[in-house]
């Protein structure tokens, strides 16, 4: 089945990306195929409208997955990166401050 919605990365995510070990990188991978195929599979963040979020874990630390969605073509998927769940997004919410609630 091919997904009419195309896949965009920050430089964030990619910077992330390089750090990881391979099989991080095919759970990773598993969970953005599913996403293209069905953007609206997983739930959103608590006060965006189109940010959603994809729980992990990695390495037995709690993590979610985030991007947004429609950005900044209605076809588009935008990853932001990956983030500790623990600290409340607090990371999150400082480096896409510009991202509308």
């Amino acid at each position: 089945m091919d997904s009419k919605f195309e896949l965009n990365y920050t430089k964030y995510f990619e910077k992330q990306w390089l750090d990881f070990d391979e099989k991080t990188k095919t759970l990773i991978e598993d969970k953005l195929k599913l996403i293209k195929m069905n953007p609206f599979r997983y739930g959103t963040l608590e006060g965006y409208k189109r940010v959603r979020k994809v729980k992990l874990s990695i390495k037995g630390k709690y993590q979610r997955l985030i991007y947004a969605l429609h950005m900044p073509e209605v076809d588009q998927i935008f990853i932001l990166g990956i983030f500790d769940r623990d600290k409340g997004y607090e990371e999150f919410e400082r480096k896409f401050s510009q991202l509308k609630k």
